[in-house]
């Protein structure tokens, strides 16, 4: 083998690694930055959270944003075992007999 098939080789391989760190390197930035998204809801809800403190939304405004953003915090989130999960909905009513 002559001196420029061995180069030629090593340019690939230096080729193919590079891409491969870039690949590596950018994949690793957006799943690092999906992580951050989960503090940006959580602050997002405080906001609200004060916004219902101060008097500027009511209670019931405030429950209906908190329905829509918490569903997007525990997203990616690992669940946590043993812990049951709220039912969902309202809660069950009294038992009525019919007769």
């Amino acid at each position: 083998m002559s001196v420029s098939a061995y180069f030629a080789s090593g340019l690939l391989l230096a080729l193919v690694v590079g891409a491969g760190i870039v690949a590596i390197v950018m994949i690793r930035g957006r799943w690092l930055a999906s992580g951050d998204d989960r503090g940006d809801w959580e602050r997002t809800l405080v906001d609200y959270k004060n916004l219902r403190d101060q008097g500027v939304l009511t209670e019931e405004e405030y429950r209906k944003i908190r329905t829509l953003v918490e569903p997007r915090m525990r997203i990616g989130s690992p669940g946590l075992p043993g812990r049951r999960r709220p039912p969902s909905g309202d809660p069950p009513g009294p038992d009525i007999q019919r007769t």
